[in-house]
């Protein structure tokens, strides 16, 4: 379909400016995640912390010319050749627009939404269906007021279903939803304590997700789920609908399903009875929520008359949705995205988007055969060769039949394999290296066994980063900022542990200002990671002033010393105006000028044309402490007192800058030029009145369990004995790791199958162990020992530390993998 602006801007109902033949293709919300700019309109959605219109102009600098926005830009004479669709509400406008795109799609479409597993149906529903018919679904969990239309603006011809899910998290949101999706057939999973908080009980909340059905045509339900069929019973728009529910307990459902698990315990065996006929599933799952899902896809595909044996063949070989992107530490210096969530050409966009946002320097997309796309090969994997052609993969290596039969579309240098199988056996270890490799594989391809070979640690014990987390933490404090106040990130110490690579590049994606490192030799990884942002180095060695200039790297000064040394170092180089910045000792007494030292400080000063000042800055002692907040005052004040001086003696503004994270949320008042978040971006600490999400997971997989009876010790010192027997779960997890010895015997405690257990003995080198007795646990079952459901700052306590110990504790040898919801 062959839009132009003036055609949307039509269908929205907005004014258009500028040159109206401009092509639309695709749309995008994201500045920072889009892969390529030919022919995609942005939509600048003006959000609680972000406002889309400030990207206008870098992504016109990048090829950007379509845009819908709800104001113009103040000198639009600088965009040329472009055209701005103008729109009281660009959300409104985005949906609206989808809503047209679904009205000129005339197969079924199905909606789904409920408090949980909707996205698990939602897959498992199109992988089923999709053995015979072409399905196109929602990307990943997109189930917002946006990520809706993004999805349903993907409707075409080609699909013969549309799978869409649908998330609310208040009243009236659902039926803009309705409205853009317009299901023919209705899907609603459970309703649970997910954003509760906006709704007066469950009911309430069933009732506002059945306004996603209001002229669907049939309706599928579990009717053991009492909120649900009680609001379905009591809901005008629901009589006269098809309602098609599915029960374990009440013969009165539509479908009856018997349920016992298979011999061996690894799989669960379903009698399905619908309408006088029997069939018999087989679901590769135990859990009750698993299994719950896997019945819902059944009773809709046997809704829609699909074969029996087409219903079991995909239903038996269902598996676990990874929720998220993971990235991960690969051999050879390598980085490695995984992402087998589905496989589709949406999908594919999405991925390298996500590459995009953590590139530096060459790419590798390791692809297999699409499945059941709708597409001719040749026009579907032409699509693909173009796709790749304009994200600037550096190697393409494609797998699958059809991709090495249509290799002739791709570049003279990509690389094609009939199977896996054949690629794993032509695989040498140096054929990687340094290089970020994203994986996007159909789930029968296995693309699993190619990951395990990429990645670089086999090491179980791992700390998984959040980065969804990290970018809502960086908006909760920009919250406390005046639109002018910039933000130089703290990355020093590995990042906190995180990983100070991948998250100085999420951090340089989501806008800041400024890094700040311990060390230069963290400033140097940084730049050779293909971070360009300015980064100030803490604490500076003379000895490597001259890599710091190589890598243009800012140093602190904060003493005579530091300063003469710096100029002459800047001087023998032939520099003028070289960035750095100046520390000053307002109380804290670590580094830093001294209050009586800057007379002096502003004497050298003058006259330096071979360095510029660029910020001077402070420490506060105690700006977490209420009781210190005068002793805070008093270092304010005599930060700004040396600041105003060396103002006079370099006759040139300079930023300023005192606050760290503390500081934000407890005294936004002093916030200055620019603020120093650090601790608080990756969620640990205490911040009264913020809602920051914790970023990092320090998580072990079982090794081994074993029964130890009555009065027999575990661990060294045979330090633990109990009086009854138990169950002890060996944890590969040590304080070679990270984990302290104050943890063991019983103070500490990791998570493992839903609760908490005690840990058992001494810490070991490389090991731990912890009672799971009545647990149900087993070997390769995962071990949190801080994250979701143990704080940090909880083990910090039990440790007798702080956050910021615990956390760049963890050593390099524990595996980095970064999330994205």
């Amino acid at each position: 379909m062959n839009l132009t602006a003036y055609d949307i801007a039509e269908i929205v109902g907005g004014t258009l400016s500028g040159v109206p033949d401009v092509a639309v293709d695709d749309l995008a919300t994201d500045s920072r995640q889009l892969g390529f700019t030919g022919n995609v309109m942005f939509v600048a959605i003006n959000g609680v912390n972000h406002d889309g219109h400030q990207f206008i102009e870098a992504l016109y600098r990048r090829g950007v010319r379509a845009f819908l926005v709800d104001r113009l830009p103040g000198n639009m004479q600088h965009y040329a050749g472009s055209a701005f669709i103008i729109a009281e509400n660009t959300v409104d406008s985005l949906q609206r627009f989808a809503a047209w795109k679904r009205r000129a799609f005339h197969s079924p479409v199905i909606g789904i939404t409920g408090s949980a597993g909707k996205t698990t149906v939602k897959e498992w529903l199109a992988d089923v269906i999709s053995q015979y018919a072409p399905v196109i679904r929602s990307p990943r969990s997109y189930n917002s007021q946006t990520g809706v239309p993004l999805s349903v603006w993907k409707l075409d011809g080609k699909y013969r279903f549309g799978i869409f899910e649908a998330g609310i998290s208040q009243p009236a949101e659902m039926e803009k939803l309705r409205a853009v999706i317009e299901p023919d057939i209705g899907v609603i999973t459970n309703i649970g304590d997910a954003h509760s908080e906006n709704f007066s009980s469950k009911m309430a909340k069933a009732v506002e997700k059945l306004k996603l059905f209001r002229n669907s045509p049939a309706v599928i339900y579990c009717y053991d789920h009492e909120i649900i069929r009680a609001a379905i019973e009591a809901d005008e728009n629901m009589q006269g609908k098809e309602l098609v529910s599915w029960s374990e307990t009440d013969r009165r459902a539509t479908i009856f399903v018997k349920t016992a698990q298979q011999a061996g315990g690894n799989a669960t065996l379903a009698e399905v009875e619908m309408k006088g006929k029997n069939f018999l599933f087989t679901v590769p799952f135990t859990d009750r929520a698993s299994v719950e899902n896997a019945i819902t896809v059944a009773a809709v595909c046997l809704y829609l008359n699909i074969d029996s044996s087409v219903i079991a063949s995909g239903l038996s070989k269902l598996v676990a949705i990874p929720m998220r992107m993971e990235m991960k530490a690969g051999i050879n210096n390598c980085r490695l995205i995984e992402d087998c969530y589905n496989s589709d050409p949406g999908s594919l966009k999405m991925a390298l988007d996500f590459l995009k946002s953590h590139r530096s320097g060459r790419t590798v997309l390791i692809l297999s055969d699409f499945m059941q796309s709708g597409m001719a090969d040749a026009e579907l994997y032409g699509e693909v060769a173009r796709l790749v052609r304009k994200t600037d993969i550096t190697r393409f290596i494609g797998i699958g039949a059809a991709l090495s039969a249509n290799k002739h579309l791709f570049r003279p240098g990509d690389r094609f394999y009939d199977s896996t199988g054949e690629f794993i056996r032509n695989l040498l270890p140096g054929q990687f290296n340094s290089e970020v490799i994203l994986l996007k594989g159909a789930r029968v391809f296995e693309f699993e066994k190619i990951g395990q070979l990429l990645q670089r640690q086999v090491h179980q014990t791992r700390l998984e980063i959040n980065l969804d987390a990290i970018s809502h933490n960086l908006n909760v404090f920009r919250k406390f900022l005046h639109p002018g106040t910039k933000i130089m990130a703290m990355v020093k110490a590995f990042a906190y542990g995180a990983g100070a690579a991948e998250i100085a590049s999420f951090l340089e994606f989501h806008r800041v200002n400024y890094l700040a490192v311990a060390c230069t030799d963290e400033g140097i990884d940084l730049c050779a990671a293909g971070v360009t942002l300015p980064i100030m180095v803490l604490n500076p060695d003379p000895s490597t002033f001259d890599m710091m200039i190589e890598h243009a790297l800012e140093p602190e000064l904060y003493s005579a010393e530091s300063f003469d040394a710096f100029v002459s170092t800047a001087g023998r180089h032939g520099l003028i105006n070289y960035p750095v910045h100046i520390k000053i000792d307002t109380g804290m007494h670590r580094l830093g000028f001294l209050p009586e030292e800057i007379d002096g400080l502003a004497g050298k000063i003058k006259g330096r044309e071979c360095i510029k000042i660029v910020s001077v800055f402070s420490h506060l002692a105690g700006s977490d402490s209420p009781a210190l907040d005068s002793f805070s005052k008093s270092q304010f004040d005599a930060f700004l007192s040396a600041c105003s001086k060396l103002r006079a003696a370099t006759g040139y503004p300079f930023m300023r800058h005192i606050l760290n994270s503390s500081g934000i949320v407890r005294m936004p008042q002093h916030q200055l030029d620019m603020v120093r978040p650090g601790i608080g971006i990756y969620g640990a600490g205490s911040f009264d009145g913020t809602d920051l999400r914790p970023a990092g997971r320090f998580s072990a997989v079982i090794s081994q369990i074993k029964t130890v009876k009555a009065g027999e010790p575990v661990g060294y010192d045979c330090a633990d004995v109990s009086v009854h027997n138990r169950q002890i779960a060996v944890l590969p997890v040590g304080y070679a790791d990270g984990l302290r010895r104050k943890m063991g015997n019983g103070r500490g405690g990791v998570f493992i199958k839903g609760v908490r257990v005690p840990t058992v003995g001494n810490v070991c080198m490389d090991m731990c162990m912890a009672d799971v007795t009545g647990t149900g646990a087993t070997v390769g079952d995962e071990a949190e020992i801080f994250g979701e459901n143990i704080s940090i700052n909880e083990v910090a306590a039990i440790c007798e530390t702080i956050p910021y110990e615990i956390l760049t504790s963890i050593t390099g040898r524990v595996k980095r993998v970064f999330l994205r919801e």
